[in-house]
């Protein structure tokens, strides 16, 4: 997944700690709702006992009483200055998690901090793909939430929305040219596949990728991603699972709740990669038996997600070295072309044994040409701008394949150190991930830097480590909390 590694945002508060200067904005009053803040303390939108413990009620009282003063000061804002939740000074808004189990222990800097670009809620950790090219470096694992501790996350996110008017909490920290739809998401993996993807609750029941969206679009008010590799065809489980959710989000209002649904098809495999390996050890027939299963893997899933090929959500993405890399056949531009018109011709044949079977997608001789050109639409951009993070680093190492990466060693400590020095205000796009202990962390995919921060869920056990983890640029609580001192200008000013 290709990320820029910085951006410059105008007009931002910044954490200024060598200046004087205090100038807060908020939101639009029609996004307080005075109503849901409350005007008493009986208002429903805020329940527990307010004598215990009384000092955080009292906070919360102060808070209201924030709310109605900027709301004055916000009704000469025009329409279209739209804010986010970074706009609101915290230190006036400490007390407003009251009550709210999940947050408990958290400060509201704290919880401004980890919703801002909140892009992913781990709910499973781990896979068993163990695909070659592996940004997360992913390997299997059976840890997972349970779906109540997912709903603890939810609910608690649903509750504080609720008390700031439905304000947006999750509102990207960029300029309107440089957010891209990436940074509209919150995806329910890190490192695992979609397909794998389904939790229980208490009473053992499976609630899947179809409940765990609904919960988070209805609660969190925030779309998702699926993204899966694939699977074998022969696990009935699973392929019935895949039917269901292409019937599910073919229908346009189910699809709506997501922004994309990927279907990743490249050269990097398991399977595959130990065909050209067998290849290079000179066994053909192992190499083509490998390359057969991984083609007829990939048919299969295009096949079954002959529903969706019509909507513009539904990727196809394909990966490869390019054409600068030296001793990467087998991995390149010219085997993933070839592994394409592989997959195409047993597509051609699964929709022509529809055809004269069970009929189930394809009609007449028409269909198939209809959904053959959309799928080779799909599959006619090949991305090569590989990182170097992850597995990539050692695939690379094992076959000799020399080529241009993106690399992070010296980025990195610039990053830490605006991160350090400029807290929550920082000029990086960061992004924030939820594992399924709870924990919090600063993340833009090439690297991962732990936070002090952790949600309170009932489930703290142990997780599989982060690919690329940079302990050693830890953020913590102290540069996450300091005192507010910010001003509206640019840091580059």
């Amino acid at each position: 997944m290709k990320i820029s590694s910085n951006y410059y945002q105008k007009n931002i508060l910044l954490t200024r700690p060598e200046t004087n200067v205090v100038r807060r904005i908020s939101a639009p009053s029609h996004l307080l709702d005075t109503q849901a803040a409350g005007k008493t303390p009986a208002s429903p939108a805020f329940t527990g006992n307010p004598l215990k413990p009384l000092n955080d009620y009292v906070k919360f009282l102060k808070v209201k009483s924030y709310v109605s003063a900027v709301t004055k000061e916000l009704d000469r804002l025009p329409e279209n200055q739209m804010p986010i939740f970074r706009n609101l000074s915290m230190e006036y808004m400490e007390g407003l998690q009251y009550g709210i189990k999940v947050f408990k222990g958290l400060s509201m800097k704290d919880i401004q901090y980890l919703s801002e670009n909140l892009h992913v809620i781990a709910v499973k950790r781990g896979c068993k793909n163990m695909c070659g090219y592996c940004y997360a470096d992913a390997k299997p694992s059976k840890r997972e939430m349970s779906w109540e501790d997912f709903k603890l996350i939810t609910d608690g996110f649903k509750t504080l929305r609720k008390r700031l008017g439905n304000l947006p909490l999750f509102g990207e920290n960029m300029t309107k040219d440089e957010d891209t739809l990436i940074y509209r998401s919150t995806e329910l993996f890190y490192d695992a596949d979609c397909m794998d993807i389904a939790v229980k609750d208490k009473k053992g029941r499976l609630h899947d990728f179809i409940d765990l969206t609904n919960e988070l679009h209805g609660s969190l008010g925030r779309k998702t991603v699926f993204d899966t590799s694939g699977w074998n065809p022969d696990n009935k489980k699973l392929q019935e699972r895949a039917e269901k959710y292409a019937q599910y989000f073919a229908k346009p209002e189910n699809m709506d709740k997501l922004n994309a649904f990927n279907l990743s098809f490249n050269c990097f495999n398991a399977s595959y990669v130990a065909g050209v390996k067998a290849l290079k050890a000179g066994n053909k027939d192992v190499y083509l038996r490998l390359k057969d299963k991984f083609t007829d893997r990939i048919a299969n899933a295009i096949f079954t997600f002959t529903p969706l090929l019509k909507n513009e959500k539904f990727n196809i993405l394909i990966r490869s070295f390019g054409l600068t890399a030296r001793n990467a056949d087998g991995f390149d531009i010219a085997a993933m072309f070839n592994l394409i018109e592989n997959v195409t011709k047993k597509l051609e044949k699964l929709y022509q044994n529809d055809l004269n079977g069970s009929q189930k997608y394809i009609k007449s001789a028409d269909d198939i040409k209809f959904y053959l050109t959309l799928a080779s639409e799909k599959m006619d951009k090949i991305d090569t701008a590989l990182n170097s993070s992850g597995r990539m680093k050692q695939f690379m190492k094992d076959f000799n394949i020399k080529a241009p990466m993106q690399e992070h060693d010296n980025t990195t400590p610039i990053l830490a150190e605006d991160l350090q020095t400029y807290g929550r205000y920082h000029r990086y796009i960061g992004m924030k991930l939820i594992d399924t202990d709870g924990r919090v962390y600063h993340m833009d995919y090439a690297r991962f830097f732990p936070t002090e921060i952790q949600l309170n869920i009932k489930d703290k056990s142990a997780t599989p480590k982060l690919a690329n983890l940079r302990k050693q640029f830890a953020i913590n609580k102290d540069l996450i909390n300091r005192k507010e001192y910010i001003t509206m200008k640019n840091r580059e000013q």
